[in-house]
């Protein structure tokens, strides 16, 4: 009987070992080179709705851990890490339109036909002119908490505003002081995660990165999107819930979400509400 126990026992645990390592290849990082840069990514689900997720400033893929852990099977997964951060190559050179073509790049050698493009902070103004280069691969578009689309700083404080963002993401305590700043700062744990992340970027990416993040006026041309696009805004984020608007309305037939208990980290402190409101759209979508 303690034989037969044994085996059974064994057996259960080689089954669950193979269960366990299957997830893991499903979810273990990848990469593909595209633009002579190799770029890291993760995939997961499977299905005809694809999604790609595009981090922000400083950040990884694993900023959308949570969202991913959420989001139902039948949704086909990327998430990956821009050229410069993660895991991703670090050429030296990190130019909006070369995270826009890396992008692009990206899913014409996976196959991808058509996906949901998602993205974060920084993510979100990539989205924007991802949407105005190549709205041919694009089925719908989601930004959470996007980056300003608009010129916020006066042109003659921007260099000053990039040397201060640059030099607070140039060292953890640095990191530290900055979002000790902010109205509503990070976790211990989720303190950490964006140091990690910011600590492994090219500190090239971050700088080069800030100046268009901050200099590039994309607001004129957000008229001529046309694709279905979402933003959801944090209610108590530091970048004005009345800016996410103001872009909404720029874009024609835009839906605008605020989470009133998120602030800017919506994909890590509010994954649930997020995840809803994007199969929820995405279903929209494929309705019309």
């Amino acid at each position: 009987m303690k034989r037969i126990t044994s085996v059974s026992s064994m057996l259960l645990i080689l089954i669950f070992l193979m269960i366990a390592s299957a997830n893991l290849a499903h979810t273990a990082p990848q990469s593909v080179t595209v633009n002579n840069v190799k770029i890291n990514y993760i995939k997961q689900g499977e299905g005809d709705e694809v999604i790609v997720f595009v981090h922000g400033y400083s950040g990884a893929l694993g900023n959308w851990k949570s969202v991913l852990e959420l989001l139902p099977k039948e949704y086909h997964a990327y998430a990956l890490d821009l050229r410069g951060f993660g895991q991703s190559e670090k050429p030296g050179s990190y130019q909006l339109t070369e995270m826009v073509e890396d992008i692009y790049a990206f899913s014409q050698e996976l196959g991808i036909e058509k996906f949901t493009y998602v993205g974060h902070s920084l993510g979100g103004k990539i989205g924007y002119q991802f949407a105005l280069d190549h709205p041919e691969v694009l089925k719908a578009m989601v930004l959470a908490a996007p980056a300003p689309a608009h010129d916020f700083i006066p042109q003659d404080q921007q260099a000053g505003f990039i040397d201060m963002v640059t030099s607070a993401f140039g060292s953890p305590e640095g990191i530290r002081a900055f979002f000790g700043q902010t109205a509503k700062p990070p976790s211990e744990e989720l303190l950490n995660e964006l140091i990690n992340d910011a600590m492994m970027a090219d500190p090239t990416a971050k700088e080069e990165c800030a100046v268009w993040w901050v200099g590039t006026n994309l607001e004129p041309q957000l008229k001529d999107i046309r694709i279905p696009t979402l933003i959801v805004a944090g209610a108590k984020d530091d970048i004005p819930v009345d800016w996410g608007r103001r872009y909404a309305n720029e874009i024609k037939g835009c839906r605008f979400e605020v989470l009133e208990d998120s602030d800017h980290f919506i994909p890590m402190k509010s994954p649930q509400e997020f995840v809803d409101l994007l199969t929820s759209f995405i279903g929209d979508v494929t309705k019309q």
